[in-house]
């Protein structure tokens, strides 16, 4: 191959993109815990709804051991679900339905039964949503006055909302006059 006119040196120590890499790697690891896929961690919440999802985690999938040859999707699973307090009472109860759901994701019956495993889970990654402090009643209205010249009201309640944000960060606070200033902790 060449480049405008210069041969192009081929690149024997090209280094694989780092998500192919960890993809490679958390592939083995599911794959031993039973998982083809992550779709059922990754879609847990959807799955068996929020209240539940926040007490529990699938922890393996177990495939019977006759052999497949071909016939299409393996069915009859055995789902093992890490499950934290007396949520495991609740998800016993509603097994059958708990099954439908995670049937219906996967579009066949992979799933027959539910064996729960009692035990702490793992801690969940914390939120990366900023929290925001609600404005005092001095910064709403220096807000609403600021905004009053806008005449188009989808504009002026968009520029509320961001005035709120940026208002209420909690690196800013007030100053003796009213301005918002910086805050460094």
């Amino acid at each position: 191959m060449t480049r405008y006119g210069r041969p192009i040196a081929p690149m024997r120590y090209a280094t694989p993109p780092i998500g192919a890499r960890v993809a490679g790697i958390a592939r083995d690891i599911f794959k031993k815990r039973g998982f083809g896929q992550n779709h059922i961690l990754a879609h847990w919440p959807a799955i068996i709804g929020e209240a539940l999802a926040e007490y529990s985690s699938p922890e393996k999938l177990a495939f019977p051991r006759m052999p497949n040859e071909g016939r299409g999707p393996q069915e009859g699973a055995t789902l093992t679900i890490r499950v934290d307090g007396p949520v495991a009472l609740e998800i016993r109860h509603l097994e059958p339905q708990i099954i439908e759901r995670i049937n219906q994701y996967y579009g066949y019956s992979a799933v027959a039964r539910l064996k729960l495993v009692q035990g702490p889970l793992p801690p969940r990654p914390k939120s990366r949503r900023k929290k925001f402090r609600p404005l005092t009643q001095s910064e709403r209205d220096t807000l609403i006055h600021s905004l009053a010249p806008i005449s188009e009201p989808d504009v002026r309640s968009a520029l509320e909302r961001l005035g709120q944000r940026i208002l209420g960060t909690s690196a800013r606070q007030a100053d003796s006059r009213g301005r918002a200033t910086e805050r460094f902790d």
